[in-house]
């Protein structure tokens, strides 16, 4: 057999690499974590726990795995520490958030060139990822100076929205209660996983990407946040209710409106959360994902707390109306007066 071909390849491969090794990082790798230390200014201990914040494998303190922005980076991060007094435990879980941003970042990033990369050019996915391996540099610049004004413009956003939450809340006495008054909602796919099963690879990642597409834009576009989406489904908050339900039932008639209509079901409620780690936690969270799951397709439901306090609103009231159900026995929670919210029309 002939190996003088795959050999060829393997070293173009290797070479292509080490090329956007070069770009990313400015060298290859040639420091040990005791190198690091000294550069940094810090122990070889501290280079390895950064190392393992930013979520990558242990390795041993000998090997030749870092460049001279590794300790850039590292000497950057120790700066809040130093400079701001920053605590360990808040400083391991700020350098925790950005690794975990910024993977989720790359995959979707990269993943979004692949796709591109098969329709332009009608490639196969291995063809089409030799081809970004090789192209990406040229995006690389404007995919940083992106990623760095997003994060600036939606740090400004979470700032102006914690102004004023503060600014509402007053100088009240600190209590050992969840901090923040929010609309949280889940919505998703009707039957996700019978579909799905059905699907190849090209109608799935469709599926997923149309789905979290349309989510994000009525999200968003309605003055709610998406906390996450899962695939199948969407986890938002909002600053009021009124816009919770309006997100809620949005999605609703805007999944059954696109080019092939989804069916989807969920759920909204109102009540305190705390919010940690990019995610929302508390009773009325796990209350709106339990009913999301016992509502039927194209319906929300809420709680008789939630609605009770949502026909106080005339724009409510208007715009939304209410059925009471029969009480259910939720899963973990026990009996629920459901209230299944519609259109006026609808």
């Amino acid at each position: 057999m002939d190996h003088t071909g795959s050999a060829t390849s393997r070293r173009t491969d290797s070479q292509t690499l080490e090329r956007q090794t070069r770009l990313l990082l400015g060298a290859l790798p040639s420091l040990d974590a005791y190198e690091v230390a000294r550069l940094a200014g810090t122990s070889a201990a501290r280079v390895l726990q950064f190392w393992r914040a930013l979520g990558f494998a242990g390795i041993a303190a000998s090997e030749k795995a870092f460049t001279p922005a590794d300790a850039d980076a590292l000497r950057a991060a120790l700066s809040l520490v130093e400079d701001t007094g920053l605590t360990e435990t808040a400083w391991r879980a700020v350098v925790r958030a950005a690794a975990h941003s910024a993977d989720r970042l790359a995959v979707w990033q990269l993943e979004t060139l692949v796709e591109d990369a098969e329709r332009r050019w009608v490639l196969d996915d291995i063809s089409a990822r030799l081809v970004v391996l090789d192209t990406v540099g040229e995006a690389v610049p404007a995919l940083e100076a992106l990623s760095a004004h997003a994060w600036r413009r939606h740090l400004l956003a979470l700032l102006t929205r914690t102004e004023q939450s503060v600014g509402q809340a007053g100088t009240a006495e600190a209590r050992d209660e969840l901090p923040l008054e929010r609309a949280t909602g889940f919505v998703d796919v009707v039957s996700y996983t019978q579909r799905s099963a059905r699907l190849g690879a090209a109608g799935l990642g469709e599926l997923v990407a149309t789905f979290e597409e349309r989510a994000r834009d009525v999200v968003t576009e309605a003055g709610a946040r998406v906390v996450k989406t899962m695939g199948d489904g969407v986890l938002f908050v909002a600053d009021d209710l009124p816009t919770g339900l309006e997100v809620a039932l949005e999605l609703v008639d805007s999944y059954a409106r696109a080019p092939v209509p989804l069916e989807v079901h969920g759920a909204v409620t109102w009540g305190r959360v705390l919010s940690r780690s990019g995610d929302v936690f508390g009773p009325t969270v796990n209350l709106a994902a339990r009913l999301a799951d016992i509502a039927s397709a194209g319906q929300i439901l809420t709680d008789e707390i939630t609605w009770a306090l949502a026909e106080a609103d005339a724009g409510v009231r208007s715009t939304v109306v209410a059925t009471s159900l029969p009480t259910a026995q939720v899963p973990g929670i026990g009996p629920v007066e459901p209230v299944l919210l519609g259109r006026p029309d609808s």
